[in-house]
């Protein structure tokens, strides 16, 4: 999976968000607010591309949390975050 290169994460009062930008800047209904999950998967797809099992590993590994919980909730992201546009095949 790769990053959609025309989204950024910024922060509003503490808050990270993915934030269109280039040709998506008007779209605003594409920006999304980021959990720290959400934020962990953004900045992983954003240091290389990655498959979905490479990122179920770096989830397991940095919460702790059962391969079950993580591909299930990772699963939910990628498909609102390609529905989204922010993340490509």
């Amino acid at each position: 999976m790769k990053l959609n290169t025309e989204f950024s994460v910024c922060e509003v009062s503490g808050q990270p968000f993915l934030v269109p930008t280039g040709s998506k800047l008007m779209d605003v209904n594409k920006m999304m607010d980021l959990n720290d999950t959400a934020l962990f998967i953004i900045n992983a797809l954003k240091e290389k591309d990655q498959t979905f099992d490479e990122l179920l590993v770096a989830i397991m590994d940095e919460y702790d949390i059962d391969m079950q919980t993580a591909s299930k909730d990772l699963g939910e992201f990628i498909e609102n975050a390609k529905s989204a546009g922010v993340i490509l095949s």
